[in-house]
């Protein structure tokens, strides 16, 4: 608790109405960062980013093509929002973290493809999943939005076909002094609001243009 009055009274202070917290948060310090601090919550599960166990095993690198993963990340995921659902302070449901930057899992599948198309099939996998757990969340919280985190807006086509129901597009983005044509290609593509779940520039953007 004095954690939570020392961060969430500097966060107030600034002026931040949410934050982003991943799964694993218990549900009492959202309902207390909520009614102290007037602070919400987006509750994000990472959907296998960072390795999954399947069957007793650590995998490092998730493969979404494996029905035991895709079933055990969406149960992982149903069973938050069961815990959240009726737990105040909670804003939305968050799915992943740019898990398009880790499609490099091999199979025998992807293997007899051409190198260049290897990722979109292994992406099309993931979105389908994005897609399944959406659905899932809905059917057990249709209160609340449901937004994912891509990376910048790689796959967006994908994302169109296989993601439906998705409320908000979440993306980490890091283009430098501007986000170009990011709102143009989502309105286009998806006529979603845009959340930027990151944002920032890299260390290329800080350095003079011949250093890059």
């Amino acid at each position: 608790r004095a954690a939570l009055d020392r961060e969430m009274s500097l966060l107030r202070a600034m002026g931040v109405n949410a934050v982003r917290l991943y799964a694993g948060v218990p549900p009492q310090w959202v309902q207390y960062i909520y009614e102290n601090y007037g602070i919400f919550t987006v509750l994000n599960h990472a959907m296998g980013r960072y390795g999954v166990t399947v069957d007793g095993v650590f995998v490092e690198q998730t493969d979404y093509s494996d029905p035991r993963a895709r079933a055990l990340i969406r149960g992982e995921v149903e069973a938050l929002v069961e815990e959240f659902k009726e737990v105040p302070g909670v804003l939305m449901w968050l799915l992943g973290n740019e898990n398009n930057y880790g499609l490099v899992w091999s199979s025998a599948e992807t293997e007899a493809l051409p190198e260049g198309e290897r990722d979109v099939v292994r992406a099309r996998y993931l979105y389908s999943l994005f897609g399944e757990v959406t659905r899932a969340i809905k059917d057990i919280d249709p209160s609340r939005p449901v937004a994912m985190a891509n990376g910048d807006v790689q796959y967006i086509d994908i994302i169109a076909e296989e993601v439906e129901g998705l409320d908000i597009f979440g993306a980490n983005v890091y283009r430098g002094i501007s986000f170009l044509d990011l709102f143009q290609v989502v309105e286009e593509t998806l006529g979603l609001p845009v959340m930027f779940t990151e944002f920032g520039a890299d260390v290329c953007h800080h350095q003079a243009e011949q250093d890059c």
